[in-house]
């Protein structure tokens, strides 16, 4: 099967440019230039910016919530405001860089649905099960520990189960699905790949070193571990798995604490609750390698890398 990014006849092609490509070199095709991928980045800022600006702004225009807290309101919008991304990532690799469609999810051309709910499953119990350990361990948590159930602790559970695993997929799609794959099409090295948007994940939750090593710490080995598991897994159901569990069970916890504004807004965190979170996501990440292995899942794609204008989107006519 011919592959889109090998060059023509008579010309030199690296071997390892041939055949099926691992998941962070899904970008790279022979229809657009290289560059394209900044283009696309900034084109996915961009609009992320605009729809964030608009749905804060009603949202804001609607109901203000007091200065260190989050309303159940106020935690949709945001949640709404990231989960523009999944369209975005998604319009863009396949408009702008002419991706084949489905080859942001993984390396088949669509998301696996079945494993997604096996690793999900695992990590929502892998997520109850270091909970315990917090509470039975005295580990010290975000802000000033429990103060009672919050005013809107159903409603804000409600929009928890209902948006923040959609809103975890956006951080995947954008940063472990197309930044990953854009700095894939630059370098060939995936951990440099992982190790480049692991930064850029931690740095856009407005967390750096010398502000809170220990949060910082924590939101890296997050990042670090979703992204060798989308290398290692060919797709983003490990990660989004992860994420999603990690957000879900936070912030029904955070309800029934009335600490919601804590956990969306820290700024630091204790060493101690960092330690089982690093503890936490290494365990995840030796759990998702075995199922992974055990489901038999592919992790290189031996689809055409892009849609030809002439012939149609290609195999994977679906984005999702």
């Amino acid at each position: 099967m011919p592959y889109a990014g090998t060059p023509g006849p008579g010309v030199a092609v690296d071997p390892r440019d041939a055949g099926p490509q691992p998941y962070h070199r899904l970008l790279r095709n022979d229809i657009t230039p290289r560059g394209y991928v900044f283009l696309g980045a900034l084109t996915v800022l961009v609009g992320w910016f605009v729809a964030s600006l608009v749905i804060l702004t009603i949202q804001q225009s609607i109901r203000t919530d007091p200065k260190g807290t989050v309303s159940w309101f106020g935690l949709l919008a945001t949640n709404l405001s990231l989960i523009v991304l999944i369209p975005l990532t998604m319009v863009v690799a396949a408009k702008l860089n002419r991706q084949t469609p489905g080859l942001l999810s993984s390396v088949i051309g669509t998301l696996r649905w079945r494993p997604l709910a096996v690793f999900g499953a695992a990590a929502v119990l892998l997520e109850l099960v270091m909970l315990g350990v917090i509470q039975l361990g005295g580990v010290d948590v975000l802000g000033d520990g429990p103060d009672g159930v919050a005013s809107d602790a159903a409603a804000v559970i409600a929009v928890t189960l209902l948006t923040s695993t959609f809103q975890a997929a956006g951080e995947e799609y954008f940063f472990r699905g197309y930044l990953l794959q854009a700095v894939g099409a630059l370098v060939r090295s995936s951990l440099i790949a992982v190790l480049v948007t692991t930064v850029l994940f931690t740095m856009a939750h407005g967390i750096w070193p010398w502000e809170s090593p220990a949060l910082f710490l924590d939101r890296f080995a997050f990042g670090l571990v979703a992204g060798l598991l989308v290398i290692r897994t060919g797709g983003l159901e490990a990660s989004i798995a992860a994420h999603a569990a990690n957000n879900v069970i936070t912030f029904v916890y955070a309800a029934l604490t009335d600490t919601v504004g804590d956990s969306l807004g820290a700024t630091d965190a204790p060493w101690s609750l960092v330690a089982v979170d690093v503890v936490k996501f290494a365990a995840f990440g030796a759990i998702a390698l075995l199922l992974a292995r055990k489901q038999g899942l592919a992790t290189r794609c031996d689809l055409p890398l892009a849609s030809h204008p002439a012939l149609g989107s290609g195999p994977g006519k679906r984005l999702v």
